[in-house]
């Protein structure tokens, strides 16, 4: 993106929320390997337990008990808004849904923000409160912990706040510091935190991240600087907190799972693969009434003696037309 696109983007905030009772949201994506992605700012804790006074305040009105930062959800939540600036949305840069950043997870509101939009805590807090998503994961009252991640960048200010149901690991508020995270863009490779001299570099206070684009349709103008755009809320279906049981056992080259019903579901997905990290798979999708699946075939081809298979089940549940998943359970091998 060039100089003058960036400056398009002047004023301009978004929004995003996602809603997670147990597990994760599965995306179904392919992602294609690519080069990580350097972005550098400035972590602003200071901003962050600012946001968590207001959120608290928030919450005493409603009768909700007070959330506390957890050290490791406010790890999570600053590097996740570091992976926002390259890609806004609860599905991470590398193509993962938003709570593989962290198994305390249960929820996600992301926003950001550049020029006077969005760009101090009491601002972000009247754009999530004043919509319904973002709002009903900051007053959730199962929610104990919370993570909230502050990244100012010379393309704005981004977002995060993580939730979780446990108790939280206490800490001190730490200094505001320069950051860098070197951004994972494929499923090989996770973010890091970049330390060191490489912070402190020429490069610092730069982002080789392209930034978010501004919120207009292809082939319409773009407004002109300092034009505020609509607020844009993502929101993911919630899910309830279920535990599938299940068994596998693999005879004559055939596999077969049996698991105990969920109640609260409409249904369950299975994959097979003949790779471990299910790169190439074959999936399963049963209605509710289902507790058994054989399989005898992957991609066609009738299961191989000698050959290993990989598979894997979790629930889904359909919400007003959108399907919301539990975790995965644990990959088991099958050996012909």
């Amino acid at each position: 993106m060039n100089i003058k696109s960036l400056r398009l983007l002047a004023g301009a905030f978004l929004l995003g929320v996602a809603l997670l009772a147990a597990g994760q949201l599965g995306t179904g994506q392919t992602v294609k390997a690519a080069e990580p992605q350097d972005v550098y700012g400035t972590a602003r804790y200071d901003y962050a337990f600012q946001v968590l006074e207001i959120v608290n305040k928030e919450r005493a009105l409603e009768g909700a008990a007070p959330l506390t930062m957890d050290k490791d959800l406010l790890s999570t939540a600053m590097l996740r808004s570091a992976e926002t600036v390259v890609s806004f949305s609860h599905t991470r840069p590398n193509g993962e849904v938003c709570y593989t950043a962290s198994s305390k997870m249960s929820g996600e509101n992301i926003a950001k923000g550049s020029g006077s939009s969005c760009a101090t805590p009491k601002q972000v807090m009247v754009l999530w409160m004043n919509s319904p998503g973002h709002k009903a994961n900051i007053l959730e009252k199962s929610y104990q912990s919370i993570g909230i991640g502050c990244f100012a960048t010379p393309y704005g200010t981004y977002w995060v706040q993580c939730f979780g149901r446990g108790t939280a690991q206490t800490l001190s508020q730490p200094e505001n510091e320069k950051a860098g995270y070197r951004v994972a863009t494929d499923t090989t490779s996770q973010t890091v935190l970049i330390k060191g001299t490489d912070v402190g570099s020429s490069s610092a206070g730069t982002s080789t991240a392209s930034p978010m684009p501004s919120a207009v349709p292809a082939g319409t103008t773009e407004k002109p600087a300092g034009t505020k755009a609509p607020a844009e809320a993502i929101t993911a279906p919630s899910r309830t907190n279920t535990s599938l049981q299940f068994t596998v056992k693999c005879y004559l080259k055939k596999i077969t799972l049996k698991w105990n019903k969920v109640a609260n579901v409409s249904g369950y997905e299975i994959q097979i693969s003949n790779k471990r990290n299910f790169k190439q798979k074959k999936t399963y999708s049963l209605k509710k009434n289902k507790t058994q699946k054989v399989i005898k075939k992957y991609k066609g081809k009738k299961l191989e003696l000698g050959k290993a298979y990989y598979v894997r089940i979790r629930t889904y549940k359909n919400d007003n037309g959108t399907k919301g998943y539990g975790s995965w359970s644990d990959r088991i091998r099958c050996q012909m």
